[in-house]
């Protein structure tokens, strides 16, 4: 069972003038902001650690510390939700219309916010694998995301949407593609320059030949050992012969802890560690067997977590929910073509990269069309303290004065509570402290 904070959703209530503390802010636009750090780290946490709050969220858990809250946001069990209604001529955007609505449920916390992360850390796409195995390969990371990485990258390299989206379906002893074997080792498990060579990569090539997708049954992956590997390779310096005893080699080589590790805690920290602490983490990853989950605790229980925050742009993805869970609509994912993140749809083996993209020109742009769209639709805020009830619903807790002043100059400028409520709505999503995580 999900812990009580990530129950039934109710709608976001009217804040009372009476109570300005609840937010945090001054009624008085002119008066300085007054961040109340409990609810700024308890909105972090649910940023980090889930994809965002919803309305009133954090109110709600006042009393719960935010160590506190990290804790119940680790021990929530996952989340397995329904399977999408896929085998019509729209599964290309239904599926990724279905996760979408999955990142956004309230019961989707660290487990979901796991799956998000090896998307974009071992990827493939629905340019070169069909939604059907898209979403088998989802299945794949939904049970393996807080379990053992030496599993999970096992599965995924003789995965048939992972096959295909490397070109491993059909490569042949004699002469293998060498593109998983290259990507294995510099994307996805090792790191650039973590000592293996071209010999390496075309001796892994090999051993990995002999995959293929049945198509006629099903797509189920299938070896072929007339096309597989005849005899064993030397790579990184051990003997192999099939696709197993690749994994097995790269994740057995030292290069592989510290690098995971590091990549997950940027993931959640916003930062690569220095490096004392990832050494720390290595070790602990790499005592563990390669458990994603002990690594996962030891990150996120580290005051570093908490101190680390609003360091980094809110992906597309992250900013898009947010504003979705914001306006209380089932907004169209249409526009994340446009800011380049559409789930199920990486740009290239690399992943999406986690830099100030986010925070571009056009980026910004077709911020603002989804804004101008679907602000009209958005609840009227309450009239005494317009300002404090958005900032309650967007768990926006730490917040500068010029963004302030911005709303608050919005609501004298306005007198219709309806338009004020869809210019406020508007210029919120589109203020720097919603564009951060």
């Amino acid at each position: 069972m999900a812990p009580h904070f990530l129950g039934t959703h109710r709608r976001a209530r009217p804040l009372s003038p009476l109570h300005p503390r609840r937010t945090g802010w001054s009624t008085n636009r002119r008066a300085v902001p007054v961040v109340d750090d409990e609810r700024a780290l308890r909105a972090h946490v649910l940023r980090r650690l889930s994809f965002g709050a919803r309305p009133w969220q954090v109110e709600e858990l006042d009393g719960m510390s935010p160590t506190d809250l990290i804790e119940q946001l680790l021990a929530a069990e996952p989340f397995w939700p329904e399977d999408p209604a896929l085998g019509s001529d729209d599964d290309y955007s239904r599926l990724p219309a279905w996760w979408l609505d999955v990142m956004s449920d309230e019961r989707a916390g660290v487990h979901d916010r796991m799956i998000w992360f090896w998307h974009g850390h071992l990827t493939s796409g629905l340019d070169k694998a069909p939604p059907l195995l898209m979403y088998r390969q989802h299945q794949l990371l939904r049970t393996h995301a807080m379990g053992n990485f030496r599993s999970l990258l096992q599965e995924l390299t003789v995965d048939a949407a992972m096959l295909y989206w490397l070109d491993g379906a059909g490569s042949y002893a004699g002469a293998p593609n060498e593109n998983y074997a290259r990507e294995l080792m510099e994307l996805f498990a090792l790191g650039h320059g973590a000592g293996y060579t071209e010999d390496d990569i075309r001796a892994a090539a090999r051993a990995l030949a002999g995959w293929w997708v049945d198509g006629d049954n099903d797509d189920e992956v299938r070896f072929d050992p007339d096309s597989g590997p005849p005899d064993s390779v030397s790579f990184l310096g051990r003997s192999v012969a099939s696709a197993a005893e690749v994994v097995d080699a790269v994740c057995d080589h030292p290069a592989c802890a510290p690098f995971v590790a590091g990549k997950v805690h940027e993931h959640l920290v916003g930062v690569w560690p220095e490096p004392d602490r990832l050494d720390e983490l290595a070790r602990v990853f790499a005592d563990s067997g390669l458990e994603i989950r002990p690594l996962v605790e030891t990150i996120v229980r580290h005051p570093s977590f908490l101190e680390q925050r609003l360091n980094r742009p809110r992906s597309a993805v992250e900013w898009f929910i947010a504003v979705r869970r914001l306006f209380d609509l089932s907004i169209d994912w249409w526009p994340l073509d446009q800011l380049g993140q559409v789930p199920f749809s990486p740009p290239n083996v690399a992943g999406w990269p986690g830099t100030t993209r986010w925070l571009s020109v056009g980026a910004e742009m077709t911020k603002a069309q989804v804004a101008y769209d679907n602000a009209w639709e958005t609840a009227t805020l309450d009239e005494a303290d317009p300002v404090g009830d958005l900032l309650g619903r967007a768990a926006l807790h730490e917040v500068g004065q010029s963004t302030l002043d911005v709303l608050w100059h919005a609501v004298e400028a306005v007198e219709s509570r309806r338009d004020r409520s869809t210019l406020l709505h508007g210029l919120l999503v589109m203020s720097p402290e919603f564009s951060l995580a």
